[in-house]
């Protein structure tokens, strides 16, 4: 082999190392773009107000069926008149889902490696959303449910199913079934110092239509510590 001939072969091995080098690079430059154009929600965070009785975003009851509806006024007389409602968090039961977005207690979160957890300082109770992961099945009712999230531009998009009808979905008492869904979609505004959660509900079994409502929270600055909370018997905390 002349030295020409060689000299040519091995300009183009470098050529065509360099060219997988640099297509590699804009693969990975292309992964990281893609990546970082999704918020991350870590950090800690409070809600804006605590609202011990949800609305819509339109301000009016959510649209109850009949029976639901007498479950709930029940609930509400029997708080009025200080009976005993049976309020699952009062016996130390996870709030469920939604009900925990709405805790007025600081919530940690940690988005890493396709998952968001969400810790909530009220008895560290731990809700977990897999994103990108396929919607799971229809399957036993869980106190916080089954969370599965996929992004919609700069918006995390969170389903929730298999959700135990024992929890309230306020203080109040709004009830659900065993078939609730729950859809939230989750953005941040104010240049990452407010998080928006507007959470619809979509029961046919206890509500006529969908309905849709909106929690806010403030990012706290400083050091992300949660504090120790432990629910005991009369949920003093």
């Amino acid at each position: 082999m002349s030295k020409s001939i060689a000299a040519a072969g091995a300009a183009a091995c470098v050529l065509g190392l360099v060219s997988l080098g640099t297509a590699q690079a804009a693969h990975h430059q292309a992964a990281h773009h893609q990546a970082s154009a999704h918020p991350d929600f870590t950090g800690l965070w409070r809600v804006q107000a605590f609202v011990p009785t949800i609305k819509t975003d339109k301000g009016e009851l959510p649209p109850l069926r009949p029976e639901a509806r007498k479950v709930y006024d029940q609930r509400i007389a029997d708080r009025a008149a200080g009976r005993d409602v049976r309020d699952p968090i009062d016996a130390c039961l996870p709030h469920g889902v939604p009900r925990l977005m709405f805790a007025p207690y600081p919530v940690l979160m940690l988005q890493a490696n396709g998952q968001l957890d969400m810790i909530q300082e009220a008895n560290h109770t731990t809700r977990l959303v897999y994103i990108g992961q396929a919607p799971v099945d229809p399957d036993d009712p869980k106190w916080l449910g089954d969370s599965t999230g996929h992004w919609e531009g700069r918006t995390l998009v969170v389903d929730t199913i298999n959700n135990d009808h024992r929890t309230w979905l306020d203080k109040a008492g709004l009830p659900h079934s065993d078939d609730m869904k729950v859809t939230e979609r989750l953005s941040l505004g104010e240049g990452g110092k407010v998080l928006s959660d507007a959470i619809t509900i979509d029961d046919p079994k206890t509500y006529t239509a969908p309905w849709t409502t909106t929690v806010r929270f403030n990012r706290v600055p400083g050091a992300q510590e949660l504090k120790e909370n432990v629910c005991t018997r009369d949920h003093r905390m």
